[in-house]
């Protein structure tokens, strides 16, 4: 008599934008709380050494939606929403045709088409994710424009009468009941309730922050003094010896600080950024384990993957620094990855190298779903077992092109991490064994030529094979084109939502408002 068919296990991908790895309760940071995170760790498997393949949101959520690397799917830019190309073989349009019930809530950044075709739900939180034309297709600025408070978008227009700074200073005028923390959370919680019990589901509970603005709601704005902020040694790099020995175009970004990256000489402020920020993986966290506890108490829990990522790191403090779009460095291109499934191990940690491209054919693994062909990452459930995995990977690579420095090409091992800056001719290399927090750059050391040698080869090795479909180029092509639509006028901070309405009429080429499905 043959056996029913195992029911597959439901998955629910967990994802913050722009969050430092350390910043965890359960890796030890001294000042920072995530109790929900902590139960996931001590649920599942911590992987330590776990590496973004792009250091900035669009790119990289690409590399993890593909299982491709930048090589491969060449999107180099940031602004992909309008992208027109199918993806048929995105992760949520596969798990799709498998008859799992998809979800996305939060921040997408990534192909709105793939998004349309691979979720049967979507409530989006970014203006990024809005049709140009029309704000009021993002969900949640919708929500916020039916209470009448679309001018105190935290991702825009509330920035407008510079209220707050990038710098954490103050905080949102939003209380948190219409904060974007607790949408998401609202909003896969209402899924939960509404979803068809006899399929799986696929929720991908993405969020918006910590990612600037860096402003918590006020409930939460004192949850972290700043005067007891702990920062981390490697500040030291910018604090007491201004980023000597980084390359020349490191080091003019960082001596003028500046909003990308903060680099503020006053200690003090950098303090009360972190407290910002903290507060916000904590909001995060809170949200998330509003979920966790409905899943426990329906009984589902027992029968869901839960991994937990974001799509890049920040400084945080490292470097003395704050923010992102400098440099690759282990601040940005490591990233937090925790994974718990039905009968898997418990409060495991592994420190092999794996990267954003490896979630994908875990997955497959996990539920059975056939891996399609043209993926580039491995599933990392064999480096959970016992003994781990004979010849898996040793090294993570990290592919980027920006507009001021070319392009950029990192490859982390081990043992050391080096970058080369293509466009100027201009690399670092660091020695993770005696200089974690990569101060001291080995470049230039005659001693150390044989490992820049090694590693450059197997560097130019690996980005030789890639060609670009998006860059720098194109998303400043697609601001020319858009830079006075409505959505690109709010989300850039130029235009109060209540002052755009006033200008718009009727006889306007602006779409009048439309329901949302």
């Amino acid at each position: 008599m043959s056996q029913p068919a195992r029911k597959r296990p439901n998955v629910l991908w967990l994802m913050s934008d722009q969050h430092n790895a350390n910043c965890t309760g359960y890796a030890g940071h001294p000042n920072v709380k995530t109790p929900s995170l902590d139960g996931m760790a001590e649920r599942g498997v911590t992987f330590t050494s776990a590496f973004a393949n792009n250091p900035i949101c669009s790119p990289s959520r690409i590399c993890f939606m593909s299982s491709q690397y930048m090589r491969t799917h060449r999107m180099f830019g940031n602004d992909h929403a309008e992208y027109p190309h199918p993806n048929p073989d995105t992760l949520a349009c596969l798990f799709r045709r498998y008859g799992y019930q998809t979800g996305l809530f939060g921040k997408s950044h990534m192909v709105r088409r793939w998004d349309e075709d691979g979720f049967e739900r979507i409530r989006y939180t970014d203006l990024c994710d809005s049709r140009r034309g029309d704000p009021l297709s993002m969900h949640y600025f919708k929500y916020l424009d039916e209470r009448g408070l679309a001018d105190w978008y935290e991702e825009g227009t509330v920035r407008m009468g510079m209220e707050y700074t990038m710098d954490g200073s103050g905080p949102a005028k939003l209380p948190y009941e219409h904060s974007i923390e607790h949408f998401t959370g609202e909003e896969t919680l209402r899924f939960l309730a509404e979803r068809d019990a006899t399929r799986p589901f696929f929720i991908h509970m993405s969020f918006q922050r910590p990612h600037a603005p860096i402003a918590p709601a006020a409930e939460y704005f004192d949850m972290y003094d700043p005067a007891e902020i702990v920062l981390p040694d490697s500040a030291a790099d910018f604090y007491e010896n201004r980023f000597a020995g980084k390359p020349a175009c490191i080091r003019n970004r960082v001596k003028d600080g500046g909003r990308y990256p903060l680099a503020d000489p006053n200690v003090d402020r950098l303090k009360r950024c972190l407290a910002s920020y903290y507060a916000l993986i904590t909001c995060i966290d809170m949200e998330i384990g509003r979920v966790i506890e409905t899943l426990e108490r329906e009984g589902e829990l027992e029968n869901t993957i839960v991994f937990y990522t974001a799509d890049h790191g920040d400084f945080a403090g490292e470097h003395g620094l704050f923010h992102k779009n400098l440099g690759i460095y282990d601040s940005i291109q490591r990233i937090p990855f925790l994974l718990s499934w039905p009968g898997g191990p418990r409060g495991t940690a592994v420190d092999d190298i794996v990267e954003s491209v490896d979630l994908y054919p875990t997955l497959c693994a996990l539920c059975d779903v056939p891996l399609p062909a043209g993926r580039e990452g491995r599933s990392v459930l064999p480096l959970a077992q016992p003994g781990g995995a004979g010849g898996w990977k040793d090294a993570a690579f990290c592919e980027w092109e920006t507009g001021g420095t070319g392009p950029i090409s990192a490859i982390r091992t081990r043992s050391h991490r080096l970058v080369y800056y293509g466009g100027r001719h201009e690399g670092e290399l660091y020695d993770h064994r005696d200089d974690p927090g990569e101060i001291r750059n080995l470049w230039s050391e005659p001693a150390h030529t044989d490992t820049k040698l090694e590693l450059l080869q197997r560097l130019m090795d690996f980005t030789m094979r890639y060609g670009k479909e998006t860059d720098h180029e194109t998303d400043r092509r697609q601001d020319q084109e858009a830079r006075h639509s409505p959505s690109r006028l709010l989300h850039k901070h130029r235009r109060y939502w209540s002052r755009l309405t006033e200008a718009y009429t009727e006889e306007s080429s602006w779409p009048p408002r439309r329901a949302i499905t």
